[in-house]
């Protein structure tokens, strides 16, 4: 059991302490005595695993919203097929590092839920079949090469530069295609995000954008802040992802807030004129 909540390490060692910090923590608590370090990691732990059950609903209010309006007005395609490249590279990434499923996890239900989401886009957007299976099959061969033996192993030279020196300093070292990917997937979920909160500038159209579904995307990404604060302080581009996530969330939400709430002002402007 705590193999399955504390894995992931990247070394015996450090999966050894961190089992032993818990474990501590674990007979500390049940023993009557409770430090700030112990509650801090427990409640890390706690709402880390809320995020991956609340992974499992998490796009669902969306994909009934599409399912009963039978229309697609609103939702970005470009947005749910980037969002898609993101969650293979998560699962692929971590996968690999053998990571345990509770910190990771909420992303194979996304990824399974954006699915489901870019199909409704297919069939009510009427995208022909014509352009959604070459599409479809060059998702699946980079999803086949992200979870293969090449894939984990394959390595990128990139440049390496000291800030203080600057680009002088610059020389290639060779970086694993995973961990690039992992930087990189912070980028692309920046890029998702930017047409939804574009579109909704332009048409003030968000009545297929579900309010729920932005709340808990705010609200997970929300508490992976204080995980990775709490668990992974070094992992300076996974904590930024999180925020960036947390805040362009954020800004959609406040989209659906102000842009629903007028049509329905228009609404029953109608309804009383008629």
């Amino acid at each position: 059991f705590l193999n399955l909540i504390m894995g992931g390490a990247t070394s015996e060692a450090a999966k050894a302490a961190k089992n032993a910090a818990f474990s501590g923590c674990v007979t500390a608590m049940s023993g009557g005595t409770i430090n700030d370090g112990c509650v801090s990691l427990i409640l890390s732990k706690v709402l880390g695993m809320s995020v991956v059950l609340g992974g499992m609903a998490f796009k669902v209010p969306q994909i009934i919203k599409i399912h009963k309006n039978k229309s697609v007005a609103g939702v970005s395609v470009s947005q749910y097929c980037l969002e898609l490249v993101v969650s293979a590279i998560t699962l692929s990434f971590n996968y690999h590092l053998q990571a345990p499923f509770s910190t990771y996890g909420e992303s194979a239900f996304i990824l399974a839920q954006n699915i489901l989401i870019v199909l409704q886009i297919r069939h009510y957007g009427q995208i022909s079949m014509g352009t959604f299976l070459p599409a479809v099959a060059a998702y699946i061969a980079v999803v086949a090469f992200l979870f293969s033996d090449a894939g984990r192993d394959m390595e990128l030279q990139v440049p390496q530069c000291d800030l203080q020196l600057g680009l002088s300093s610059c020389k290639l070292s060779s970086a694993r295609l995973q961990h690039c990917l992992q930087a990189i997937s912070t980028l692309v979920m920046i890029a998702s995000r930017i047409p939804t909160i574009n579109s909704n500038f332009q048409t003030k159209e968000v009545s297929n954008l579900s309010i729920v579904t932005w709340g808990l995307n705010f609200a997970g990404a929300s508490i992976r802040v204080f995980t990775t604060l709490r668990e992974l302080p070094d992992e300076r581009v996974l904590l930024a992802a999180f925020i960036i996530s947390a805040v362009l969330s954020l800004i959609i939400i406040l989209q659906i807030t102000a842009y629903g709430g007028k049509k329905k002002d228009k609404v029953k402007g109608k309804g009383k004129k008629e």
